[in-house]
């Protein structure tokens, strides 16, 4: 009898989770045929509070894509665990939250969607209840969370206050005919800190790499999903942030010190995904600076490409990784030599590339920008093919001609996916103005400072590592830089004074 009932209780969770798992697949052929009638008409359908066009149809269909992936994988990976139902039907809430939060155009239904989005990932983090490693990042997270939250509650209430609207795109239009309303500026710097609060930014960002005690499905949702609501919200709000020259310096310059916070503790790191976390964090802080340099078609294609890598590495993080090869010492003359050479060779391919796909690195300074990066990450591409010296000089001329051709496909390929993305969203985003002007230029010469700042600590690291600067430098990125220990005397002290009830403030 009890392995009857055993038997008709698996039974049962199976029936539900092939429910569910149905539903989402439902949610990702619809964006597909979405995506489709988009691609072929242009034409956004608004109803209910929900508008459809080609960048929501974009999103949703990430969201949707790596719900079902996910979902699968946890029917799999959770197998014999008491709670693996409750689970399932928590994952398939927190992903039609996503879902209806990229659909969103009526700024209440965002709102609770939003909300929604962020309190289904706190349960899912807190999935095993009874180990102290998952509670106390969840509690960062919810916290910070609150505090996107407010800030984006503030913005929709100014919204309605100054436009007398709820609707997202009656408000942007509105904002477009009279871009000088004093209230755009406090709505553009509220959104912005709702969505770096979204997205693991500095100094909000210690509780991603701490969450590792939630299943590994929690980390590939939220690494390759959730972590991008800041960046779509961003693209949401595009029309009204690229005239708040005041949001776009902050996304820059706070995405740029993210880039280089989440860079250097990435280097430090020898567990597996520990290594992704902080990936996830330096990209999230480049996705930022693409926003904070109004190239939102660039951002739109990080997040597509990025997520679905994310998805894909946290879901074989736990497989046996083959034998490393011998990886061979490279001078840091040679490492700088290469990449300099790289990153100018790059230049005249740019040229080609400028001409033959239309986009023009001088259109703004933020393209410019994007485009001087371009270059600098071709030069990491000749120090990887080329840094290890070759055997043979026949060998390392092939190995040249191979890499300097590439570059040239590399640049025209990336160009083309800027260009193409620019005309996919055009009818979304409409004419939106060119930023110009100190703060224009400031958001786009940061970054590039600081990344060619990490080029040269990247090639003096071997060097480093013998000298006690570099070990004390690799300690302190290994620890992310403590600024993890500083938040959690911050949330402890909150947890207690206002979510602890007294008496178990006493045992403590």
């Amino acid at each position: 009898m009890i392995g009857q009932k055993e038997g008709g209780n698996q039974a049962a969770s199976d029936n539900g989770g092939a429910a569910l798992l149905a539903l989402l697949a439902m949610m990702a052929a619809g964006s597909v045929v979405l995506l489709a009638w988009q691609a072929l008409t242009s034409q956004p359908a608004r109803f209910a509070g929900i508008t459809i066009d080609r960048l929501s149809a974009s999103l949703t269909l990430l969201v949707a894509a790596v719900g079902v992936v996910t979902f699968r994988f946890s029917q799999r990976y959770l197998v014999g665990e008491a709670g693996r139902q409750r689970f399932l039907r928590q994952l398939a809430f927190v992903m039609a939250a996503a879902y209806v939060l990229m659909l969103s155009s009526n700024l209440l239904l965002l709102f609770a969607a939003w909300s929604l989005t962020s309190l289904g990932l706190h349960m899912l983090l807190t999935h095993y209840q009874d180990r102290a490693e998952a509670r106390r990042p969840a509690r960062k997270k919810f916290l910070i969370s609150r505090l996107g939250d407010l800030a984006l509650i503030a913005a929709i209430a100014l919204v309605w206050r100054h436009w007398d609207t709820l609707d997202l795109y009656i408000f942007l239009e509105r904002v477009a005919v009279s871009p000088k309303n004093a209230a755009a500026t406090p709505v553009g710097i509220l959104v912005v800190l709702a969505a770096l609060t979204k997205s693991a930014q500095f100094p909000f960002h210690s509780w991603l790499p701490e969450t590792m005690e939630a299943p590994t499905p929690v980390s590939a949702l939220m690494h390759a999903g959730i972590i991008n609501a800041g960046g779509a919200l961003l693209l949401r709000f595009a029309p009204l942030i690229v005239r708040v020259p005041e949001a776009l310096f902050a996304l820059a310059f706070i995405g740029t010190l993210t880039i280089a916070v989440g860079t250097l503790a990435m280097w430090a790191q020898v567990k597996v995904k520990h290594t992704l976390a902080w990936s996830t964090v330096s990209q999230m802080g480049f996705m930022m600076v693409q926003c904070g340099l109004a190239a939102f078609p660039a951002a739109l294609l990080h997040i597509l490409g990025h997520g679905c890598y994310k998805a894909w590495s946290f879901l074989k993080s736990g497989e046996v990784p083959p034998p490393m090869p011998c990886i061979r010492f490279v001078p840091p003359s040679r490492r700088l030599t290469l990449a300099a050479l790289g990153t100018s060779l790059s230049v005249p391919g740019m040229v080609l590339a400028s001409w033959v796909t239309g986009f023009s690195p001088w259109h703004s300074p933020g393209e410019l920008a994007l485009s001087v990066i371009v270059a600098m990450s071709l030069g990491q591409f000749w120090v990887a093919w080329l840094g290890p010296s070759a055997e043979g000089c026949a060998r390392t001329m092939l190995r040249i001609a191979g890499t300097l051709l590439s570059t040239f496909v590399l640049v025209t390929v990336v160009f083309t996916l800027y260009r193409g993305a620019s005309v996919f969203l055009e009818p979304v985003l409409g004419d939106l103005p060119v930023p110009s002007g100190p703060m224009a230029w400031s958001a786009a010469i940061l970054p590039i400072l600081v990344l060619v700042l990490l080029t040269l600590i990247q090639a003096f690291l071997p060097v480093l590592g013998h000298t006690s600067l570099g070990r004390a430098l690799y300690t302190h990125a290994l620890h992310g830089f403590y600024f993890g220990a500083v938040a959690d005397r911050v949330v402890d002290g909150i947890w207690k004074r206002f979510f602890t009830p007294t008496k178990e403030v006493a045992r403590a």
